[in-house]
C-alpha cells in the first residue's frame, strides 16, 4: 500500500463480533447466516443515521468508523438495545478513538483498529468496552454508567489500555440533567379491537397528542418518524428512554365494544419505568371523532400538569369532523414519510381528498402544501410555476382558517426562498419553529432557510437539535448539517457528513452534489469525477441548469461557483 493511495485521520472505531459464531452455525448455518445478515442492515442503518460508515464486515465481525466519538458511542448503545429485544445474535462491541490510515478503498488500518477489536473482545455478550480516550469524550454526553476495569494488555499493543464498560442502566446524574426534563416520547397507541381498519383512528390519537405537545413552551417532544418506529413491537420504557433520549414515554391501546369505546393512557418515567399516572377513557362510539378529540384534551392537559407544573394547556387544533377525512390523512402521514416522489404525489391527493370533506379544517390544506414545498426542495416538480403557486395558495388558505399552523408558514418560507425574498422567509419560518418550539420539522425548515440565506452556524446548530427531537430523522436534515458545514468552508468536516447521507439514502441528489463540490473543494477532482459518473450512471437526467432551480442561495457568486464546479466534476450543463 502505498504512501500516495493513503490519508491519515481522526476516527471513532466501532468493532463488533457475534457471540457463539461457530457454535450457532454449527447448529442452525441457516437461520445464524440469516440472522447475521439482519444484524448487518441494522449496524448498516443505525450507523449512517449516526454520520458512521460499515468500513468491513468479514465473517461474523463488523468494524464501523464515525467523525463523532459521541455517535459512535451512541451507536453501539442503540444497538445493543435493539438486539437484547430480539431473539436473535448477541454481539460483543468495544469502541476506540484514535489515528488511522484510510486507503483508496475506504478499508482503515492501525492501531486504532487494533485497540477498537481488543476492547470488543473483552465486552461481555450484549456488553460494550470503551477505552479511556473514548471514555473521557463521552462521559458527560451520554446516558449510561461506566466501570472502570482498569488498565488491561492487550495482544499486539505495547501500552496497557484503560477499559471502561459501558453500564446501560445506571445513568449518569450530569448526563441527565444537561438534557431537556420536559422530554417525551408519544408512542402509537396499540389497536386491541380487532379490526385493522381502526388503525388510523389509533394513530389519529397519538398524532394529535404529538401536535399538541410540540407547541407547548419547555416540553420536548420526539418526532413521529422516531416515536412510531417501536410500533408493533414489544416495549420496554427504559430502552424506548435511553433509545431516544427521553425523560417520559406515553403509551397507550383502544379497544371498541358494542357502542363504547375505550382508550387506556399511562405516562412513564423511563430511567426507572415507574407510573407518573394512568387513565382509562370510557367514551359512546356514536360519534367517534369527538372521542378521538376529547381523549386527546384530556391527555394533552394531564401532560401539560405533570410536565409543566400545573400550565394551563393550550389545545390549537382544530379536528377534522369526518371519520374518513381523518383517516385519509393519518394514512397520508406514514405515506409522505416514505421519502420518494410518488409517495409524495399520493399523499397529496390524500391530503386533498380530507380537504374536499373538511373544508374547513386548516390542517390538510397545510399538509397538501407542505408536499408541494418537498418537491420544490428536492428538485421533483414537473412545473415548478404551478407547484409554487400551489403551496402558496393551500397555505394561505390554512392561514386563513386558522393562524397557528406550522407547516402552512414553513410553506410561504419555501415560496419566498425561492422567489429570492430571503428575509421574508426567514421570517416565516422563524413564525413556524415558534409555534411548534420543541418539534423537529419546523426546527429542520428554518435550518434550511438559513443554509441558503448564508446563515451557516444557525443552519447546522438548528439541523443538530432537529436530529435531537427527532432520532429517527428524514435523512436530509443530516444533508442540512452537512452542507452548511461545507458551504462555511470547513469541507473537511462537511464532506464525511454528505457522505454518510449518500450512503444512508442515495437518492438524496442534493446531498451527493455538494459531496461533489466538497471533493472539488479539497482538490480530490479524480474522487469527484467518479462519483459525478456514477451519479449520472443512476440518474442519466441529471443536468447543472435543472439542480440550479433547487438551490435558492442569496449569496449569486456562491451559486455560480457551485455549479461550475459541478459541471468541472463532469456534469452535464
Amino acid at each position: 500500500m502505498s504512501r500516495a493511495a493513503t490519508e491519515r485521520r481522526l476516527a471513532a472505531i466501532l468493532s463488533a463480533d457475534v457471540v457463539g459464531y461457530s457454535r450457532l452455525m454449527q447448529q442452525d448455518d441457516q437461520g445464524t447466516l440469516a440472522a447475521l445478515t439482519a444484524a448487518r442492515e441494522l449496524f448498516a442503518e443505525s450507523a449512517a443515521s449516526r454520520g458512521g460508515r460499515i468500513v468491513n464486515a468479514p465473517g461474523d465481525s463488523i468494524l464501523a468508523d464515525f467523525t463523532s466519538v459521541v455517535d459512535a458511542v451512541e451507536c453501539a448503545i442503540a444497538l445493543q438495545a435493539v438486539l437484547a429485544k430480539t431473539a436473535g445474535l448477541q454481539f460483543r462491541i468495544g469502541v476506540n478513538v484514535g489515528d488511522v490510515l484510510v486507503d483508496e478503498a475506504g478499508a482503515i488500518y492501525g492501531d486504532g483498529v487494533n485497540i477498537a477489536a481488543r476492547l470488543e473482545g473483552l465486552a461481555p455478550p450484549g456488553g460494550i468496552c470503551v477505552s479511556k480516550p473514548v471514555h473521557d469524550q463521552v462521559k458527560s454526553r451520554v446516558r449510561v454508567g461506566f466501570e472502570d476495569l482498569g488498565d488491561k494488555s492487550v495482544k499486539n499493543i505495547d501500552e496497557p489500555v484503560r477499559v471502561y464498560r459501558v453500564v446501560p442502566h445506571a445513568v449518569s446524574g450530569p448526563a441527565v440533567h444537561a438534557q431537556k426534563p420536559n422530554s417525551i416520547a408519544v408512542l402509537a397507541f396499540d389497536n386491541m379491537t380487532g379490526d385493522p381498519a381502526q388503525e388510523s383512528f389509533c394513530d389519529g390519537i397519538s398524532e394529535d397528542i404529538i401536535t399538541d405537545l410540540s407547541k407547548t413552551e419547555g416540553v420536548a417532544v420526539i418526532g413521529r418518524q422516531s416515536s412510531f418506529t417501536y410500533k408493533g413491537r414489544a416495549t420496554d420504557a427504559r430502552a424506548i428512554g435511553r433509545e431516544l433520549g427521553v425523560k417520559y414515554v406515553l403509551e397507550g391501546s383502544v379497544r371498541i365494544a358494542g357502542n363504547r369505546v375505550r382508550v387506556t393512557a399511562q405516562l412513564i418515567e423511563a430511567q426507572a419505568g415507574t407510573h407518573v399516572w394512568a387513565n382509562r377513557y370510557d367514551r359512546p362510539l356514536d360519534d367517534i371523532f369527538v372521542v378521538g378529540d376529547a381523549i386527546t384534551e384530556d391527555i394533552v392537559t394531564s401532560l401539560d400538569v405533570k410536565l409543566s407544573r400545573g400550565e394551563e394547556a393550550r389545545i390549537w387544533r382544530k379536528a377534522m369532523r369526518s371519520r374518513q377525512a381523518r383517516d385519509l390523512f393519518n394514512e397520508a402521514l406514514s405515506i409522505r414519510d416514505r421519502g420518494t416522489p410518488q409517495d409524495m404525489e399520493r399523499a397529496r391527493e390524500m391530503f386533498l381528498e380530507a380537504a374536499r370533506l373538511e373544508p374547513a379544517s386548516p390542517w390538510p390544506h397545510a399538509y397538501a402544501a407542505v408536499t408541494h414545498a418537498l418537491e420544490l426542495m428536492n428538485g421533483w416538480t414537473r412545473d415548478r410555476t404551478r407547484s409554487l403557486d400551489e403551496a402558496r395558495r393551500l397555505a394561505l388558505r390554512s392561514c386563513e382558517l386558522e393562524q397557528t399552523v406550522a407547516g402552512a408558514y414553513a410553506t410561504l418560507g419555501v415560496v419566498a426562498l425561492f422567489e429570492e425574498r430571503h428575509d421574508e422567509a426567514l421570517g416565516h419560518f422563524e413564525r413556524s419553529r415558534e409555534m411548534r418550539p420543541m418539534c423537529a420539522g419546523p426546527r429542520a425548515f428554518l435550518s434550511y432557510g438559513q443554509l441558503y440565506s448564508g446563515l451557516w452556524e444557525k443552519a447546522a446548530q438548528n439541523a443538530t437539535e432537529a436530529v435531537e427531537l427527532n432520532p429517527v430523522f428524514p435523512v436530509w436534515y443530516r444533508y442540512l448539517s452537512g452542507a452548511a458545514r461545507h458551504f462555511s468552508g470547513r469541507h473537511d468536516e462537511g464532506l464525511p457528513i454528505l457522505q454518510n447521507v449518500k450512503e444512508a439514502n442515495p437518492r438524496l441528489v442534493p446531498a451527493r452534489l455538494a459531496m461533489i463540490d466538497a471533493e472539488m473543494a479539497l482538490g480530490r477532482g479524480d474522487e469527484a469525477a467518479r462519483e459525478a459518473a456514477a451519479l449520472l450512471n443512476e440518474r442519466p437526467d441529471i443536468s447543472v441548469s435543472a439542480f440550479a432551480l433547487t438551490q435558492p442561495f442569496r449569496d449569486k457568486a456562491l451559486r455560480e461557483r457551485y455549479l461550475d464546479s459541478l459541471r468541472a466534476a463532469g456534469l452535464p450543463d
